[in-house]
């Protein structure tokens, strides 16, 4: 492996959990630390989980020896945040560490909802579609919602 592959920027966050005024908890996720990385995207799949399709797409990152990195912290490239699966020091050298990891889509129905405000056709979610059932405008598409 060359110097030279390493040719992304990474950040490494750290879980931070702080009690807010109510006593309830509040969760960020701050950066501890930033490194080159060569990054592979692995081949997708799809499988049938609960009579739904999920999509998976594992992600190797390869970073230089970082002895800290556990699987309870996360991995930020840009936009994309990555939860990681697993660690490994390649060949034991104290040379490498290989992450495995996944894309986190951290709010699935917020993308949604900013699909559907696209180009205001019908069909897509918009508010004018629920009006022939009730108009609860929650996204049901039965008529007794």
């Amino acid at each position: 492996m060359q110097i030279g592959d390493f040719d992304r920027r990474i950040e490494v966050l750290e879980k931070r959990v702080r009690k807010d005024a109510y006593g309830g908890e509040e969760i960020e996720w701050i950066p501890v630390g930033r490194v080159w990385a060569k990054i592979e995207p692995g081949s997708g799949s799809e499988f049938l989980n609960a009579q739904q399709v999920q999509a998976e797409n594992p992600t190797k990152i390869t970073v230089r020896f970082y002895a800290g990195l556990t699987v309870m912290e996360r991995i930020r490239y840009g936009e994309k945040l990555y939860e990681i699966l697993g660690i490994s020091d390649e060949e034991t050298t104290h040379r490498w560490t290989v992450i495995t990891a996944k894309e986190l889509i951290s709010d699935e129905l917020q993308r949604k909802t900013k699909e559907s405000k696209g180009d205001g056709s019908r069909g897509k979610g918009n508010r004018s579609d629920l009006e022939g059932y009730g108009g609860c405008g929650v996204g049901c598409t039965i008529k007794q919602c």
